[in-house]
């Protein structure tokens, strides 16, 4: 069981420390394109590194301090400040992963796609038209300046379309690309079950699950320390003073019957110093009891130097 604990832990504490760092990471702007130019990789490297190991040092130090809360009150509260900050990080972290599979999704639509050849083409006309409106204006024919006026007129048109076109770009294909989202389908599905907005259901539901990564990660250390415990308390010898009465009684009574039969065989002499050191776990009151009991029974006499022996 305990094994299993201490992995579960492990998986939670992994995961737990995974989502901060990469939550660290992206504070720092560092992305997968950084890493393709050539004369920032060095700089760009170093500076993940840093943030990933921010990342980790906070997730270890929210776990360590919460080991050793027995010892400190200062430890407990700095272990929840540090957990609230990996539940800020994790979710932070999983909006804005879902955002970014949701705007990839986006730009693969057929919708989207259309757009940007059109934004494409109206670019072109933009460009020709310019073009040609600057050779008007330097021709030195009137007839030229008047079809310059056209030609201002339509890249006027041009450029008005274009800045419509643009601003539909976050707009054009953003329904088919939560059809390929599962979650934020999901997320949605709820929405307009209970009649919420989207986004308040995805910021509940990050929410809830990492809160929930947070505790259960807490609580699985603090699962493998009691365990722990148990196992060692299990592996200890049972003492007198975690004995009931009762047993504690029963445990004399046999020693006791032991003894004497030991001192009638001849095992052990009758003699109190000996008897001590061969750990009947008998007291030496209960013991001096036992000897005059024996000597007024007539099993052993008196031996030289106010000790015993048998009898015969």
């Amino acid at each position: 069981m305990l094994k299993l604990t201490r992995f579960t832990q492990a998986i939670f504490c992994l995961v737990s420390m995974v989502l901060t760092s990469l939550f660290a990471l992206s504070l720092s702007g560092v992305n997968l394109d950084s890493f393709s130019q050539p004369d920032d990789n060095v700089s760009t490297l170093l500076l993940a590194c840093i943030f990933i190991l921010i990342g980790c040092c906070i997730d270890i130090g929210k776990y360590l301090f919460w080991i050793f809360r027995t010892h400190s009150q200062y430890f407990i509260i700095l272990s929840i400040i540090l957990m609230i900050f990996s539940w800020v990080a994790s979710c932070a972290f999983l909006i804005t992963s879902e955002s970014t599979l949701l705007d990839m999704a986006q730009l693969q639509t057929s919708e989207y796609k259309a757009l940007e050849q059109r934004i494409s083409n109206v670019s072109l006309d933009i460009a020709s038209q310019e073009v040609l409106l600057r050779n008007r204006l330097e021709s030195t024919y009137h007839s030229q300046w008047e079809a310059g006026q056209d030609t201002a007129e339509n890249l006027k048109g041009l450029r008005e379309s274009l800045a419509v076109l643009l601003g539909n770009r976050t707009l054009v294909g953003q329904q088919a690309a939560i059809r390929e989202v599962a979650t934020t389908q999901f997320f949605q599905q709820i929405g307009g079950s209970v009649h919420v907005e989207t986004n308040t259901v995805r910021l509940i539901g990050y929410g809830v699950l990492s809160l929930l990564l947070e505790l259960s990660t807490l609580g699985m250390i603090s699962l493998a320390q009691l365990i722990k415990q148990e196992n060692n308390q299990s592996l200890q010898p049972a003492t007198t003073d975690s004995l009931s009465p009762s047993i504690l009684k029963r445990e004399v009574n046999l020693s006791v019957v032991t003894l004497v039969s030991d001192i009638m065989t001849g095992k052990i002499p009758p003699v109190l110093r000996k008897i001590q050191s061969a750990n009947y776990g008998i007291e030496i009151d209960i013991t001096r009891n036992l000897l005059k009991e024996l000597l007024q029974a007539g099993i052993i006499k008196k031996d030289k130097r106010n000790s015993y022996k048998l009898s015969r």
